[in-house]
């Protein structure tokens, strides 16, 4: 048979082949794209395997209540954290299946090579589960030192929205004098439109060789709060 007519022949076969078409039958055919699911999304993989969603409402509550994220970025960053111990939990079941099956017949050209894989893919969603809590409790730490610079913010009379990702543990530690809850407090509230106009009021001190000092708006501010001088 030539090539053309290998070719026609295979799409009329195409054609008769409508795939499965009893509920059992798709469902394991949608379920042949996932395989292990190690590698896939939660939408792709929950899509496909509804008691592993059901497993992981479960997980993700229990996590929840340890991690109490608040926001939207922790929400976030809690949800990759929760999938990946998810995926590391999957992980260790199918290599304890691979496992068995090697150990009963170590002859098997495939079954020591699926422990292997299996082994790599819950390392990788280790890795993934770290950074995913390492990034968590770094946005939780700025927000907890982020009270206590809104409680200075307060003590003005003043209400500065910031970012949440906004070092402020960070800013905090590096140099506790210079980084003070109230230093930072000052700098923040020193964005606003009225201390810039506070600022402009203010001369800027002039002077010759080394005598000479240039102070900016946000310095000047701080230097008159500190002297009692300005009031925000």
């Amino acid at each position: 048979m030539s090539s053309q007519l290998k070719q026609e022949a295979n799409r009329a076969n195409a054609q008769k082949s409508t795939g499965p078409t009893s509920p059992e039958g798709k469902a394991n055919s949608s379920r042949n794209s996932v395989g292990h699911g190690l590698h896939a999304s939660p939408n792709t993989l929950f899509a496909s395997d509804t008691e592993a969603h059901n497993n992981f409402a479960q997980h993700i509550q229990k996590l929840r209540k340890d991690c109490l994220p608040e926001g939207a970025l922790e929400e976030e960053t809690f949800r990759r954290y929760a999938f990946a111990t998810f995926q590391i939990n999957r992980a260790q079941g199918l290599e304890l299946q691979a496992q068995d099956r090697w150990v009963n017949d170590p002859d098997h050209p495939k079954w020591f090579s699926q422990m292997e894989r299996f082994i790599k893919l819950g390392a990788l969603q280790e890795r993934r589960a770290d950074k995913a809590l390492n990034e968590l409790r770094k946005l939780q730490r700025d927000r907890f030192a982020a009270l206590e610079v809104q409680g200075e913010i307060y003590a003005y009379g003043k209400e500065v929205n910031f970012s949440k990702v906004l070092p402020i543990d960070d800013l905090r530690t590096q140099n506790l004098y210079k980084t003070s809850a109230g230093l930072i407090a000052i700098s923040l509230l020193a964005t606003t439109e009225e201390a810039k106009a506070i600022a402009k009021t203010k001369p800027t001190p002039v002077g010759e060789g080394d005598d000479y000092i240039k102070l900016s708006d946000e310095d000047l501010i701080r230097l008159g709060v500190e002297a009692g001088h300005l009031k925000l």
